[in-house]
């Protein structure tokens, strides 16, 4: 079923991921998702033999994500960003901050009347642009766009999980599960 809506947005802070294992944070709600957008980059090589493609190797370069947003707080845009918060309110950018990775947890509406819900592993966001603009006699609402690259985990090799609410294997109290931490799945084994 197509996806016609975007209701939760939540991000988690990575703080291990290496060939001994992989830890993340407790996710942090970001209100007033308006919208995700995720690219993958991919690379293929063709090998030509006998005046065809003979074979092809793909390989993930990395995966865009842009995430609106109605608005971020100054203390939302610091943890994001690696910025860092001003004694007399407010924050400031330096030129060694240090976004930290970060994995996105998404809740999309299906148009069934199910959910989706979705894990894009580990990335860093980017600054984002500052635009502001008059009203010109009507209010035009501006919203903060924030881009990331996506990476594949160090760990493991995931970068995505996606379940559906309707999914055969599904866990009955997702809804109440799926934000509390970041699930990383493990392969269905099937019996002959």
């Amino acid at each position: 079923m197509a996806i016609i809506g975007l209701e939760k947005l939540y991000y988690s802070k990575i703080t291990k991921d290496d060939a001994t294992g992989l830890t993340f944070g407790t996710p942090i709600y970001l209100a007033g998702v308006k919208e995700i957008k995720v690219s993958p980059k991919v690379n293929t090589e063709k090998l030509y033999a006998e005046n065809k493609i003979w074979d092809q190797s793909t390989t993930l370069e990395d995966i865009e994500v842009t995430v609106n947003v109605a608005d971020l707080t100054n203390a939302q845009s610091a943890d994001l960003l690696g910025q860092t918060i001003a004694e007399e309110g407010g924050i400031f950018a330096s030129d060694d901050d240090e976004a930290p990775y970060i994995a996105l947890l998404y809740k999309a509406n299906k148009s069934n009347g199910k959910v989706r819900y979705g894990i894009i592993y580990k990335g860093k966001m980017s600054l984002p642009d500052d635009a502001m603009k008059g009203k010109e006699g009507k209010t035009d609402y501006q919203t903060p766009e924030m881009k990331a690259t996506f990476q594949s985990l160090i760990s493991n090799g995931m970068w995505k999980y996606n379940v559906d609410s309707d999914d055969a294997d599904c866990p009955t109290d997702i809804d109440t599960a799926f934000f509390t931490s970041v699930i990383i799945p493990t392969k269905k084994t099937v019996t002959s």
